[in-house]
This record gives structure tokens, sequence and C-alpha cells, in this order.
């Protein structure tokens, strides 16, 4: 996969890959009501921390796939209880792609 060249267009990918990522992800915990959430639920309070860590290091490794370039995305915020952008699915996506742009 040719790693796209546009910040729109990379965020856009990491967005993506995140999303794609969850979903796959769903699927492997054998957690399919989480696959009904929807941009404004909190994904934090259903899943434990391993399952955190396991999106966190999934979600680097497709972003990397997608963008061509490793991104950080550990913080201090991913497994506070009250600023965790897992609050939010659709924060997820949106820190995920912040990241990228970020660089």
């Amino acid at each position: 996969m040719t790693p796209p060249t546009s910040t729109s267009s990379r965020s856009e990918s990491a967005a993506a890959a995140a999303r794609a990522t969850l979903d796959r992800l769903v699927d492997t915990w054998g957690r399919p009501e989480l696959g009904a959430l929807g941009p404004e639920d909190d994904l934090f309070d259903k899943i434990d921390s391993f399952a955190v860590v396991e999106l966190l290091l999934e979600t680097e490794s497709e972003v990397e796939k997608a963008v061509g370039r490793y991104v950080p995305l550990a913080d201090e915020s991913i497994l506070d209880s009250t600023r965790s952008p897992l609050r939010r699915i659709q924060s997820w996506f949106d820190y995920v792609a912040e990241a990228v742009n970020r660089g």
C-alpha cells in the first residue's frame, strides 16, 4: 500500500485504520455488543485495561501500515478514567488522526 501524501489523506487513513482495528478486535474479543456502539458511546468503561493496551498497540501497527511511518499513540491520557479519548469512540478516531497530523 502506498502511503498517502497529504496531511488530510494521512489523517483520514489513520482514522480508518483505527476504525478497522477496533472492528477486528471486537471480533477477536468475542464482544459483538461493542460493534453496536455509536460514535458518542464510551468504550473505556466497556473494556478492561488489557483490551485498552491491545487496542492501542494494534492501532499503532495499523496506522504505521496506513501512513508509512510509526506514530506513537500512547500518552498519559489513554488509561486516565476522566481524560481518555476512549470515553467517546469518535474521540478515539479523532485522537489517532490528530496524532498523525502532529507527526
